[in-house]
């Protein structure tokens, strides 16, 4: 009986130290975690995706343009002093007084012959 138990013993002790070696090399690396806050459970808020933004549809603006009113043109006048005998921008002083004259652009100057070669 001796013999038999020390070969069940020894079998066991064998087994004991497979299953060591076995769980030590799956198990436990020396690492420690802490965790501060809320379960493992606990995600964060839930992921909305970006969409599109809506599209804005506005009615076209027209300005409406003022109308255009055609305003005749003001009279034209030269001023003419009898007395110089001369135009306004040329005579700055009258002492007759100032006669409005139609304007009448002069005559076209010809154009001299060229002389001959």
């Amino acid at each position: 009986m001796n013999r038999l138990l020390k070969i069940v013993l020894g079998a066991a002790f064998g087994v004991g130290c497979l299953v060591a070696c076995a769980t030590a090399s799956a198990g436990w690396h020396g690492h420690v975690g802490v965790w501060i806050g809320p379960g493992p459970w606990w995600w964060g808020p839930p992921y909305y995706p970006y969409y599109y933004p809506p599209v804005v549809v506005a009615d076209p603006v027209y300005v409406q343009p003022n109308p255009v009113v055609q305003v005749p043109a003001p009279p034209n006048y030269w001023y003419y002093c009898r007395q110089s005998n001369a135009y306004y921008p040329y005579a700055s002083q009258c002492p007759s007084g100032w006669e409005q004259v139609s304007p009448q652009p002069p005559a076209p100057a010809q154009a001299p012959t060229p002389a001959p070669r």
